[in-house]
């Protein structure tokens, strides 16, 4: 009886060992397929410079920025003279002054 049970465990393990090696082959077959499908999207999509754009964006703020700062220490010389952080709390009222701030408070 011990021997036919040793048997029918070899089997199962058998039996399931053949289950696991086609479940692997057919995940593989369908990540293939989705591969090419993926890549035939890709060639029906056009591509957009959408980072360019955003970045060329974000330069011109800072440009801008910085050229509202050159001109407040400017118009008063001595403001170079201050810490950055004083210098920072003198513009940010200077902006405010000119309704330059995106809150009206």
């Amino acid at each position: 009886m011990a021997v036919c049970e040793c048997t029918d465990v070899a089997t199962g393990i058998g039996i399931c060992a053949g289950f696991l090696a086609l479940l692997v082959l057919m995940l593989f077959i369908l990540w293939r397929k989705l591969v090419r499908i993926e890549n035939r999207l890709n060639q029906w999509t056009p591509q957009k410079p959408a980072r360019v754009t955003s970045h060329t964006a974000a330069a011109d703020l800072d440009s801008s920025q910085t050229s509202h700062f050159e001109e407040f220490l400017n118009e008063d010389p001595s403001r170079r003279e201050l810490s950055k952080g004083e210098q920072f709390s003198a513009f940010r009222k200077w902006r405010q002054e000119r309704g330059m701030n995106w809150s009206k408070s």
